[in-house]
């Protein structure tokens, strides 16, 4: 039997104390307790969350629970991470999604240190996930080809993210909000050369997908980032949205330069035959920088 580096039953203990941590964290908007439980493009997504809630003077986050799903975890002493995969009727309520199934990716420093969530992704029930393949128990960790075949998958994954057009070989079906990520932004629709100018960006973040064997390929989470940047040479006035706010810039406020950016978080499973498909999640804001115009 290869032992995993995380049993069921230490799976169990491990959602039990998340939900908790995460939960009064959440209420409280401290992001120093978060960060005890949640690292990565998870904590930094969540951290910006709680400053937009200030901003717009909204309610935290309301209290849900978080369960381990299917467990992709590898051999113990060969890697910290594991996943855990949410099949298909599996749904829980999530503080604004409605009803849905939650993934997950945690990792550690090493033996002996806290696990730490990592990816978070939340997918409609009826959206099927790779099933891992297990041996002994322990999730299969795919070879060097394998692996390049997935960072193949991943340049497209962003250049669709970038684009919205997808690779003939990448099934973007259960894409979600990462088919809009090259919109993301504050709108400019009639921005001309001589009003100023618009840069897009997208990339991976942080850390490095962990490659896992599912029973027709590989599979792993990633999460991508676009980034608008924008100078202009008069001036933008925030729209009045239903909050009273866009992120954290405040109704009203004349702009005239920002960067704001959003993050998408991915399953990217490639498949035997070459083929790849991406499962995504909605847009979660994770950074806004303004320059007040003059």
């Amino acid at each position: 039997m290869r032992e995993p580096v995380t049993t069921r039953a230490e799976a169990d203990t491990l959602f039990a104390g998340l939900t908790s941590a995460r939960n009064t964290a959440n209420a409280a908007r401290d992001a120093a307790a978060l960060s005890l439980v949640e690292t990565g493009p998870s904590l930094r997504a969540s951290t910006f969350a709680y400053a937009a809630q200030a901003a717009q003077g909204a309610a935290p986050v309301a209290p849900y629970t978080s369960t381990a799903g299917t467990l992709a975890a590898p051999e113990r002493g060969t890697a910290d991470w594991f996943y855990s995969l949410s099949a298909p009727g599996d749904a829980a309520v999530g503080d604004t999604t409605g009803a849905y199934v939650e993934s997950t990716f945690f990792m550690r420093a090493g033996e002996g240190d806290p696990w730490l969530l990592t990816y978070r992704l939340a997918t409609d029930p009826a959206v099927a996930l790779p099933q891992p393949a297990l041996s002994g128990g322990s999730a299969v960790v795919p070879d060097d080809d394998a692996r390049a075949r997935g960072g193949l998958a991943l340049q497209d994954v962003v250049a669709y993210a970038s684009t919205g057009q997808p690779a003939p070989t990448l099934d973007v079906t259960d894409a979600d909000q990462l088919a809009t990520a090259h919109t993301q932004g504050f709108p400019l629709p009639d921005l001309s050369p001589d009003a100023g100018t618009e840069q897009r960006a997208c990339t991976l973040e942080e850390p490095a997908p962990a490659w896992a064997s599912s029973t027709q390929g590989i599979f792993a989470m990633a999460s991508v980032e676009c980034t608008q940047s924008v100078a202009l040479t008069g001036g933008w006035t925030a729209p009045t949205p239903t909050t009273g706010t866009i992120g954290t810039v405040p109704v009203g406020a004349r702009l005239s330069g920002w960067t704001v950016s959003q993050s998408v978080t991915v399953l990217v499973e490639v498949h035997d035959d070459g083929t790849s498909r991406v499962v995504g999640s909605g847009l979660r804001p994770v950074r806004t920088d303004v320059t007040p115009a003059p």
